[in-house]
């Protein structure tokens, strides 16, 4: 006879709390979350009166919740822990320094993508990315380039009319991102201009399977973004320096430990 399957709703719904509130532009009342998470309120009432014991969330105006200073710490030590961060922080702390622009590292989770690492440079200005936070995936280089690893059905999969955008040159259809992903898939590397934030432009490549590792699924990408004038005279340059980068990502063992989506 097999082993019985357990189960621990409180522990469930403290995950589900938790990662609502990650993705969450504001606070959100019990109410909310019982909604989010198909919980019963008084079973998110319950968690929640013990996450706010270990400071894991924290009332604010209204009695609403958002996370609490130990959310901070379970990130820190994430990154801190993971096996990648060390190659990964010395390819993009070297890459933005030789671009003098951003340079982020973002994996795919659904249909978002979710920062991971940022570094700025010297040139680097205002952007609505930070890590921690996940945008569309069909708003950004990073997110293109991570579904053109995937095939049309499954990007299909993932998306549905109308997309959500960030601004009026974001893709909002399924039609219109599949076929700028199979230019994606042409070139080697994604492009956003406009699309995320009015005034900036990026582009991004995919982690790849290398010969010696093909079942390898790194499923992170990494960027350069800019203004956009900066783009339109230094465009051939950036995409070398991000694919020489890419490659020093690819050939490194460690970054083969990375995401699986969600």
């Amino acid at each position: 006879m097999g082993s019985p399957n357990y189960t621990a709703p409180a522990a469930a719904c403290a995950a589900e709390i938790l990662l609502a509130l990650a993705k969450a532009p504001e606070p959100h009342s019990m109410s909310a979350l019982a909604k989010i998470t198909g919980r019963t309120k008084s079973l998110v009432y319950r968690v929640i009166r013990e996450l706010e014991a270990t400071d894991c969330v924290q009332e604010v105006e209204g009695g609403r919740y958002w996370l609490g200073i130990s959310a901070l710490e379970l990130g820190g030590a994430y990154i801190s822990q993971s096996d990648y961060t060390s190659t990964a922080r010395n390819v993009l702390q070297e890459l933005s320094h030789e671009t003098g622009e951003t340079v982020s590292l973002a994996t795919l989770r659904g249909s978002d993508v979710l920062y991971l690492e940022k570094w700025e440079g010297t040139y680097s200005v205002v952007t609505i990315s930070h890590v921690g936070r996940r945008l569309p995936a069909s708003c950004t280089a990073l997110g293109k380039a991570l579904l053109a690893s995937l095939n049309d059905d499954e990007v299909s999969e993932l998306h549905e009319d109308p997309l959500p955008t960030l601004t009026l040159h974001s893709i909002a259809s399924v039609q219109e991102l599949l076929t700028d992903l199979a230019a994606t898939r042409e070139r080697g590397y994604a492009i956003e201009v406009n699309e995320a934030l009015v005034g900036r432009a990026c582009v991004a490549t995919a982690l790849q399977a290398t010969p010696a590792q093909p079942e390898a699924n790194p499923n992170a990408a990494v960027s350069i973004s800019m203004p956009f004038h900066r783009y339109e005279s230094n465009a051939q340059q950036l995409v070398d320096q991000l694919l020489r980068a890419r490659n020093q990502l690819n050939a490194n063992w460690k970054t083969r430990r990375l995401f699986h989506p969600r």
